[in-house]
């Protein structure tokens, strides 16, 4: 009975743009969707010319869909904003063009030059240029700006002014328009008060229901448009606090993952991970009350001038609250902030403790170390819960002063009112009226103390992003560096010397050893004593603090730090798999590669037909911890394969042979024999079959060369050393 045969799954729609892209069949990538067809058009417009690797970077990962949103968050990416712009039938200006335009009907159109009568077109659904009437012209346009740096222009300027400030000037319009909103609504919110007021003093005292209906219906459509101003204002905010919260995650991440890897390596992943969600914060100030709360607060004083009109001084009761209200929150809030960050150190120490256990709970249980890890848990968990608790009563006595403020103050709003009432300087209403507005005056202001402690959060997010944003990385822009000529792979130490923080001893000290093109170098030594470090340091993770490092006789400081590492491949000791396919796993180290290329890297890194063996070939998915199951031999040829995709003339390797069998091991010496002349290979590894390959060895002690030359002379060290 013949096998049935599975039917391949499609692939991503993304994919198959990729896949397009590759190829250079601009046809095909424009057939997929008409967004994507109005990409080319548009960068041709803007003189791009050619297929970029930053383009397939761009395109969004493992989408079936690729709408507008995606073609302008792809057209930022690679260095174009765009701003949208209503049109209604009439001719843009000439400097607006090229842009998008989408009509009412959802068509898109890429305009490109004026024409008489109107302008000239890419239809994206037929995918042919014509001309569009300027009566035609309605719809949405999407004007394009170019944010590529100019000549001249460089980074110092960006960072003279903190980047929260610059952050929130982007929104100054916006906010502009929320307080003018925000205006409106305590402009109707008074409408409430004085109606009550006119209720007791004018219908209720004279027994005359004529102008009830009146006053009624002028309360239900102030009570209207307050619906509607406040309705705008959350959709508003609503729409700050996302583009917000992309613009402060992708600017992060950003920066983040372009810092040299010295700043981040170092702590730990729960430590990041906290420190990146203290950004969220800000995002919640504006989806949540606080974000409201600040923007009612300066018209508190428009109620209290409202309360001096009706009532004259009663007006020194709410003044004398927003006093109170002051002095507590410079009392109370430093306590309640200290408690609760106590709790939250607490909480990120459980929160570490749990994350230490899932990464490591083999090594746990093989060692028989429930009872002593449980133990340290109880603890933490202890310490947790008592701070917490501390955090909650601290809040608990700040909340509750704050709401005895406001009894106290209504009292005394009763009581004086009273007293005016009874002599005849306030009526019935007018008091009514004034206790409705001191309320209003001190929701915002229990509000706003009860939310101190956010604020503070809120600052304290602000001055971690602009901290985070003042650290240098490694791109820089317009000024990159030197762009070097083809890269042949000679590497020159000159007395380097590298520590990886003021006060710890040297990693390196001194270590001095040189590298022709076609060479392979083999690196032993101690534990500790450099090996991983002096790999990192020819790859530019890392630069030299003493002496030099140079590739092809220029100092990698000098060098364009792009360029740099995509004249080199580096295989780290230990291999990770990301989410996704073992294809786009390949492609990360050259996105450019066709499946072609990709067969060939595999087969000489020998894993081909372990691939093709896989449920869907090149196509199946890895990564979310499914790479438990491959063995290690599997995931050393994935990792080779990834680094011979691309054709870089430096091939750096950390203990290739690390965790695989005798068999792996055999294959992996064929590989590197292969490469022997063809690419500079330096190979950090302790194995003797490796380092007999290699042309030159090097044995490391506490960071220093004890022996550079001769491989036969590293064996005999190992040798000695094991004695």
């Amino acid at each position: 009975m013949a096998a049935v045969m599975k039917p391949k799954r499609m692939p991503p729609l993304t994919e198959r743009l990729a896949q397009a892209l590759r190829a250079g069949d601009t046809e095909a990538f424009a057939a997929e969707s008409p967004a994507a067809a109005c990409l080319f058009p548009l960068l041709n417009a803007f003189g791009w010319r050619g297929f970029d690797r930053s383009l397939l970077e761009a395109l969004p990962h493992f989408a079936d869909s690729f709408d507008l949103v995606d073609l302008r968050n792809l057209l930022v990416t690679l260095g174009y904003e765009s701003q949208a712009q209503p049109v209604k039938a009439a001719r843009l200006s000439d400097q607006l063009l090229p842009c998008l335009l989408e009509k009412r009907d959802g068509r898109l159109y890429v305009l490109l030059k004026p024409v008489d009568g109107g302008v000239r077109a890419f239809d994206a659904q037929k995918r042919v240029e014509r001309d569009l009437p300027n009566e035609e012209l309605s719809g949405t346009a999407f004007v394009m700006t170019d944010t590529h740096p100019t000549h001249g222009v460089g980074s110092a300027e960006a960072t003279e002014q903190d980047w929260s400030k610059r952050l929130l000037l982007r929104f100054r319009r916006l906010t502009g328009q929320l307080l003018v909103m925000t205006l409106f609504i305590n402009l109707v919110a008074l409408a409430v008060p004085i109606f009550v007021m006119l209720v007791y003093d004018k219908v209720v005292a004279s027994k005359s229901l004529e102008s009830l209906p009146y006053m009624v219906a002028g309360i239900g459509i102030a009570l209207l448009a307050d619906f509607g101003f406040r309705y705008l204002r959350a959709k508003l905010m609503g729409a700050i606090a996302g583009r917000m919260d992309y613009l402060i995650g992708v600017e992060s991440f950003s920066h983040l993952i372009h810092m040299a890897p010295v700043y981040t390596e170092r702590a730990t992943v729960a430590a990041q991970l906290g420190r990146l969600r203290q950004f969220d914060s800000v995002r919640d100030f504006f989806t949540g009350s606080t974000g409201s709360i600040v923007l009612e607060l300066p018209f508190s004083l428009l109620a209290v001038l409202v309360v001096a009109l009706i009532a004259g001084p009663l007006a020194i009761i709410p003044l004398s609250a927003m006093l109170v209200y002051f002095l507590l929150e410079q009392l109370m809030l430093p306590v309640v902030s200290r408690n609760t960050q106590q709790a939250g150190a607490a909480s990120n120490d459980k929160q570490r403790m749990l994350l230490q256990t899932l990464e490591g709970r083999t090594e746990i249980k093989s060692i028989g170390g429930e009872g002593v890890w449980l133990e340290r848990f109880r603890e933490v968990s202890g310490e947790s819960a008592t701070a917490s608790y501390r955090s909650a009563m601290a809040n608990a006595v700040a909340s509750n002063l704050g709401q005895t403020v406001m009894t106290l103050t209504a009292i005394a709003t009763v009581w004086w009112g009273t007293y005016a009432v009874m002599a005849g300087d306030l009526s019935v209403g007018g008091l009514i009226a004034t206790m409705a507005l001191t309320w209003r005056v001190l929701s915002p202001l229990q509000g706003a103390y009860q939310s101190g402690v956010r604020v503070r959060q809120i600052r304290s997010a602000l001055k971690q992003i602009n901290l985070l944003m003042k650290i240098g990385t490694e791109r820089m822009g317009s000024k990159a560096g030197l762009l070097a000529g083809p890269v042949q792979g000679a590497i020159k130490l000159d007395r380097v010397s590298f520590r990886y923080g003021p006060e710890q001893d040297p990693a390196l000290l001194g270590v001095s050893l040189s590298v022709e093109p076609g060479e392979m170098l083999a690196v032993a030594g101690t534990t500790g004593s450099g090996k991983s470090t002096l790999l990192k340091l020819i790859a530019g993770m890392y630069r030299p603090q003493a002496g030099s490092l140079t590739m092809d006789g220029v100092d990698i400081r000098q060098l364009n730090a792009t360029q740099l590492r995509r004249s080199v491949s580096y295989v780290p000791q230990k291999v990770a798999l990301f989410h996704g396919t073992v294809a786009q796993n390949l492609r990360l180290n050259n996105p450019l590669a066709t499946d072609a290329d990709l067969e060939s890297a595999a087969e000489e890194a020998g894993v081909l037909e372990e691939i093709r063996a896989l449920p869907e070939g090149f196509g199946t998915r890895v990564g979310d911890n499914r790479t438990d199951r491959f063995p290690p031999g599997f995931m050393s040829g994935i990792a080779l394969a990834r680094a011979l995709l691309r054709d870089a003339p430096l091939l750096l390797l950390d203990e290739p042979g690390a965790s695989i069998d005798e068999q792996s091991d055999r294959l992996l010496m064929s590989r590197l024999e292969g490469l022997r002349g063809r690419r500079t290979v330096v190979m950090v590894t302790h194995r003797p079959s490796h380092i007999r390959l290699a042309s030159k060895a090097v044995y490391l002690e506490q960071g220093s060369v004890r022996y550079f030359g001769e491989p036969q002379k590293v064996l005999d060290i190992l040798l000695e050393n094991l004695r």
